[in-house]
C-alpha cells in the first residue's frame, strides 16, 4: 500500500474524482458514490441535474458547523486535535492498482480520561485549548445529519446506516498511521444542535474500507481497459429508485427519464385536474385549522384540570360530567429505551441487523 501525505487548501474544491498519471484518484468522501457517477465527473462531463441552492446551503451549513463537534468534545473532555481549515493535511491511500483514494481528515485524538470532563470544560473556557499529548490517536471523523438521518444512524450504527463515512475514516487511519486503527464517528444532529459518538473497532473499520474498495476494484479495471474514455462507461450501482440515483448530478444524462420513472408507482388511477386537488388542498387546510383550535381547547381544559386536582391534594378524583360521571387522575406511563452506543459497539453490523430492523412507510405529507 502506497501512503503519501500533502498540505492544500485546494483539497476542499477538488472534484469527487479525477484522472492522474497513476491511474484514478477518488475522493475520500465520494466513496459511496456510484462508479459511473465518478466516471462522468473524472471524464469533466457536465451535471445535468445540478444541486439546488437549497441543498448547497444546507451543504455549506454542515460543514460550518463542524468545528462546533470538535469543540463540544473537548468539553466533555476528549483530547482532539482539529484539522487546519487553511491548510488542511491531506492523505492518500492506494486502494488497488491504479486508484487511490484522497481526503483530509477532519480532526484526530482520544476519548476522554475518567472524571476528566470538568478539567476538560475547565481548561476549554479558562486556559489553553491545546490537547494533552497522548498515544494511540484515532480518527475523529465529523458529521452533520438532519434529525431523521441522526436518528437512523443512531439507531442502526454507522456501519449500516452510512457505512461510507465508516471506510472514509478507515482511509484517514491508514493514510496518518500506516494502520487501520478503531474510528470515531462523531454526529451532530443540526435540529436539535445535540451530538454523540461512535467508536468502531478497527477490525469492523477495515472491513467496511474492503468493502469501499473492493466495489472501486471495477472501476480501476474499467479505467485500465478503455482509459479515460467519455464514452466508455462502466456499470451503475444503483437503480433509478435509489435516492443515490435521484440525487446524481448526472442523473438524466445516465438515465433520461429515469427520474420519471422511479416515482411510477404501478398503480392506475384516475386523473385529477389542478382545481379538484386545490379544492382537495383548501379542505385540508380547513380542517387542520379545525383541529389545531380544537387542540389548544382540549390542553387548556385538561390544564384546568389538572390545576383542580392539584388543589385538593389528591391523584384521582370523580367529577360530574356533561353526560356522565368521570374520574380525573393523573397517569404515569413507562417506556424502555436502549442504549444504541453500547450496542452497535457490542455486536457485528450483521447481529445488529437481526436485532433492529428496519421499516419503511410511505404518507403523504402537505407542508
Amino acid at each position: 500500500m502506497t501512503i503519501t501525505a500533502r498540505t492544500s487548501s485546494d483539497v476542499f474544491n477538488r472534484p469527487a474524482a479525477r484522472f492522474t498519471a497513476a491511474g484514478i484518484d477518488i475522493r475520500a468522501s465520494a466513496l459511496g458514490q456510484c462508479r459511473r457517477a465518478l466516471w462522468y465527473t473524472a471524464t469533466e462531463q457536465p451535471a445535468t441535474n445540478p444541486p439546488e441552492p437549497d441543498s448547497l446551503t444546507l451543504l455549506e451549513a454542515g460543514n460550518a458547523l463542524e468545528p462546533v463537534v470538535v469543540h463540544a468534545m473537548r468539553r466533555s473532555g476528549w483530547s482532539v486535535t482539529p484539522a487546519d481549515r487553511d491548510e488542511p493535511m491531506s492523505v492518500s491511500v492506494e486502494a488497488v492498482p491504479g486508484l487511490t483514494v484522497t481526503g483530509h481528515p477532519d480532526a484526530t485524538g482520544c476519548p476522554p480520561a475518567e472524571g476528566g470532563a470538568a478539567a476538560a470544560v475547565e481548561q476549554f473556557l479558562f486556559g489553553d485549548d491545546e490537547p494533552s499529548a497522548q498515544t494511540d490517536e484515532l480518527v475523529i471523523e465529523v458529521k452533520t445529519r438532519g434529525p431523521e438521518a441522526f436518528k437512523r444512524w443512531r439507531t442502526l450504527g454507522a456501519e449500516r446506516s452510512h457505512p461510507e463515512s465508516v471506510a472514509q475514516a478507515a482511509c484517514y487511519s491508514l493514510g496518518l498511521y500506516g494502520e487501520c486503527r478503531d474510528v470515531v464517528i462523531a454526529t451532530l444532529d443540526t435540529g436539535s444542535r445535540t451530538w454523540d459518538h461512535e467508536l468502531i473497532p478497527a477490525a469492523r473499520a477495515e472491513h467496511a474500507w474492503r468493502n469501499a474498495t473492493g466495489r472501486l476494484q471495477a472501476l480501476a479495471d474499467h479505467h485500465e481497459a478503455f482509459g479515460p474514455d467519455p464514452e466508455a462507461l462502466p456499470e451503475r450501482d444503483f437503480t433509478a429508485s435509489d435516492w443515490q440515483c435521484q440525487r446524481c448530478p448526472h442523473l438524466n444524462r445516465c438515465q433520461p427519464g429515469g427520474a420519471g420513472e422511479a416515482e411510477d408507482d404501478g398503480e392506475s388511477a384516475e386523473p385529477v385536474s389542478d382545481e379538484t386537488a386545490r379544492a382537495a388542498l383548501c379542505e385540508y387546510e380547513q380542517v387542520q385549522g379545525r383541529i389545531k383550535s380544537l387542540e389548544a381547547d382540549k390542553r387548556g381544559a385538561l390544564k384546568t384540570l389538572q390545576h383542580w386536582l392539584q388543589g385538593k391534594g389528591e391523584r384521582k378524583a370523580r367529577l360530574e360530567g356533561s353526560a356522565k360521571q368521570r374520574t380525573v387522575g393523573m397517569v404515569q406511563s413507562r417506556r424502555y429505551s436502549v442504549d444504541h452506543t453500547r450496542l452497535n459497539a457490542l455486536l457485528e453490523p450483521g447481529q445488529r441487523a437481526e436485532i433492529v430492523t428496519e421499516q419503511t412507510s410511505e404518507y403523504l405529507r402537505v407542508s
